[in-house]
């Protein structure tokens, strides 16, 4: 006759990857009535913090790449009437230790849904 044997040893299950992007979105409310946005306008947290400056005092210097960048958005939801595109977004960078601006380029889209717009790298889409 056969035993039958029970095994209680476990291993540890490798972490799952996730098939959903988790995306942080902000509002940008600040800049987007004066622009013209008649949405509710959010910005992913991986563009606000690509748009910072290289020196941590220059917030105004963020600011104003962000109201650009929205702009730019604008115009071309403005222009195109597409629900969805992506566009290259480039701006200057004052390394004020180096005393040279630095060309910086990125790749962003823009969603427009039916109550909200939603701006932020192409990788966060």
């Amino acid at each position: 006759m056969k035993q039958l044997t029970l095994n209680l040893t476990f291993a540890v299950a490798p972490p799952v990857k996730s098939i959903f992007k988790i995306t942080t979105w902000l509002d940008a409310g600040w800049a987007t009535a004066c622009l013209g946005f008649t949405k509710k306008v959010e910005i992913s947290q991986a563009l606000s913090d690509a748009l910072m400056p290289i020196h941590a005092d220059d917030e105004d210097d963020h600011d104003q790449q962000l109201y650009d960048a929205l702009w730019m958005a604008h115009h071309h939801l403005t222009l195109d009437q597409r629900p969805s595109f992506s566009f290259t977004f480039d701006f200057l960078r004052d390394d004020k230790i180096s005393g040279r601006f630095i060309a910086t380029s990125l790749r962003l889209h823009v969603e427009e849904k039916e109550q909200l717009i939603l701006l932020g790298l192409i990788q966060d889409f």
